[in-house]
């Protein structure tokens, strides 16, 4: 581990030990209705009679909309907002819970490597609140967290330059031809890229045969490849990939005016889909297109947890509601959210583009936030180390 998780490993620990552990979280979890399904009357009441005050850390500025859209359904009630990364917003948290400050009531943040769930809901800090009409009928594979909506990874090409997607396979990426021509988010700052390196290590087989399909033969690994999907790895690495800090900047450099000359492709986060509806990008996806249903990505999730010890809690429980769009799910707080690109987890909501690819066509790896969590830092040394 390094840097900041080396520090939120810590203090998870020493918040532990202080906190009394996750016994007493569960209790305080317990005692102000979390595993409850309460009417929004009730919630509303108890919002007001706690001082009608939500303090809501989020990652994204939907989340102002969001909060704007619960003080008008709920007068009374005042959103103080903070507009956080996502590790700046997990180490204020800790901080803060650390020195006995429990100003967060939500945090809406992003689970992708396993880490929220590891070191933050398995260790009592952060509380997952699944109210029965909300989430009846989620997968529940789904419910080691509080998710909303789903958000993949797939690759954007320049519909100005190609009539469909111009890979079948991510080996193609190992080729000559496509030396320089593709786009990752910077792993140091994100970790998109290495949740997808480490699902591919997990299923490193599939990477096996989808080589020998491409090449006519099996792979022959270097010293420094463990597996087909190390190989990959490796090899993408030193074929000119070129490194951008923002999802932004990936669909902008790959469709983000006419007439660009030799655009390449980038592999980025699905919701900035919408920037070719708000924006006019010229970008198309196909993240089916693989050949023999070669997964394209791995899952990771919008979500939304209630804070241990926070002061409003029942505040958080009502939010929560109105972020997954209430009991029917077309509630307005969800709406920000349903965006081209996102895929919420609820089976009843709105369509949300119709032009979008189905979540069932997408070949997902299969979710494990587990493996994730326990080999991410392993994968992301690996990738460092063999940088060109």
């Amino acid at each position: 581990m390094k840097g900041k998780t080396w520090i939120a490993w810590l203090l998870t620990l020493c918040l532990l030990a202080a906190s009394g552990a996750a016994l007493a979280d569960a209790q305080w979890a317990e005692e102000n209705g979390l595993n409850k399904t309460e009417t929004v009357e009730e919630l509303y009441e108890a919002a007001l009679a706690e001082g009608g005050v939500l303090n809501l850390y989020g990652c994204t500025g939907r989340d102002e909309t969001v909060g704007k859209s619960f003080e008008e359904a709920y007068p009374g009630i005042t959103v103080n907002f903070y507009d956080l990364g996502i590790n700046e917003m997990l180490e204020k948290f800790s901080r803060e819970y650390e020195a006995g400050i429990y100003t967060a009531d939500v945090l809406q943040l992003k689970e992708q490597n396993g880490s929220v769930y590891m070191d933050y809901i398995q260790q009592g800090l952060l509380h997952n609140y699944h109210p029965e009409d909300i989430f009846d009928g989620v997968d529940p594979s789904y419910l080691s967290v509080t998710p909303f909506v789903i958000e993949i990874d797939w690759w954007n090409y320049n519909t100005e330059v190609y009539d469909e997607m111009p890979i079948t396979s991510w080996w193609d990426l190992t080729k000559e031809e496509w030396n320089g021509k593709f786009i990752f988010l910077d792993p140091t700052g994100e970790p998109d890229l290495i949740v997808l390196f480490t699902a591919m290590i997990q299923h490193a087989d599939q990477m096996a045969a989808d080589y020998e399909r491409v090449f006519g033969e099996p792979i022959v690994l270097a010293d420094n490849e463990p597996t087909a999907a190390h190989a990959w790895i490796n090899r993408v690495a030193k074929n000119g990939v070129i490194i951008e800090s923002s999802n932004t900047n990936i669909v902008k450099n790959v469709g983000g005016a006419a007439g660009m000359v030799d655009p390449p492709i980038g592999y980025g986060v699905s919701s900035k889909l919408r920037e070719r509806d708000l924006q006019g990008y010229l970008l198309g996806v196909d993240p089916g297109a693989f050949e023999d249903e070669t997964p394209t990505t791995a899952i990771s999730f919008m979500i939304a947890q209630i804070a241990d010890n926070c002061e409003h809690p029942n505040a958080a429980k009502l939010f929560i509601r109105w972020i997954c769009g209430e009991a029917d799910h077309t509630g307005e707080g969800l709406e920000p959210f349903l965006t081209a690109g996102s895929y919420p987890v609820f089976p009843d909501a709105p369509e949300v583009d119709a032009d979008q690819p189905a979540l069932e066509d997408v070949p997902t790896f299969p979710l494990d936030l587990t493996y994730y969590y326990d080999n991410y830092y392993d994968v992301y040394d690996y990738w460092i180390s063999v940088q060109p």
